[in-house]
C-alpha cells in the first residue's frame, strides 16, 4: 500500500464525522500540550497529566458533522463521568459547510473548566451556558499556557480572561 492517507479518508470518513471529530479533539488537546498520545487511542479514558494528579476529561462537538447537513446541529457537551480535575470542551465552530475545515485550527474553540464549578447532577452542558459561566472560550494556541496553569490556587479565575 503506497498511499496509507488515502486509504484512512476511505475507512474512516470525513473528519467532521462524530467519531472522527472526537478523536481528533483529543489529539489537537494532545498536541496543544506537547504530550505523545503514544501508539493507540485509548477511547473515552481522561488525559492524564504527566508529573501531577491532574486529569483532562476532553469532549468535542460541531454545529456541522456530515455534507450532507443543512442546518447546524444545537450544541451540547456531554459530561456523563466526573473523575476528571477538569473538561476541555472542543468546539469546531464553523458553521458554512463550504468552509467547515476541522484541520483549520483557527475553527475551534476551547474551554478548560473545573469538574467541581459544573452542576453535579447535569449529564451534559450547552454552549450558551457555558460561555456564560466559562467566557468565550480560548484558542487552541492559548490551551497548553491554560492547563499550565491548573497547579496554581487561582487558576478558574485567569481562565475567565
Amino acid at each position: 500500500m503506497t498511499d496509507l492517507d488515502a486509504f484512512l479518508r476511505w475507512q474512516c470518513g470525513p473528519l467532521v464525522a462524530i467519531a472522527n471529530r472526537t478523536a481528533l479533539a483529543e489529539w489537537l488537546v494532545h498536541r496543544a500540550l506537547g504530550l505523545d498520545p503514544g501508539e493507540h487511542r485509548r477511547e473515552g479514558a481522561d488525559l492524564e497529566l504527566p508529573g501531577g494528579p491532574i486529569t483532562l476529561a476532553v469532549r468535542s462537538a460541531a454545529y456541522l458533522q456530515s455534507a450532507q447537513q443543512t442546518a447546524p446541529t444545537a450544541i451540547s457537551f456531554p459530561m456523563e463521568q466526573r473523575t476528571a480535575t477538569a473538561y476541555v470542551f472542543c468546539l469546531l465552530a464553523e458553521q458554512d459547510p463550504a468552509r467547515v475545515n476541522p484541520q483549520d485550527l483557527a475553527q475551534w474553540r476551547f474551554w478548560l473548566v473545573p469538574t467541581r464549578s459544573l452542576h453535579a447532577e447535569r449529564q451534559s452542558i450547552g454552549l450558551q451556558p457555558l460561555i456564560r459561566a466559562h467566557g468565550e472560550g480560548m484558542a487552541y494556541e492559548q490551551l497548553g499556557e491554560a492547563v499550565e496553569g491548573l497547579a496554581q490556587p487561582d487558576w478558574s479565575t485567569a481562565l475567565r480572561n
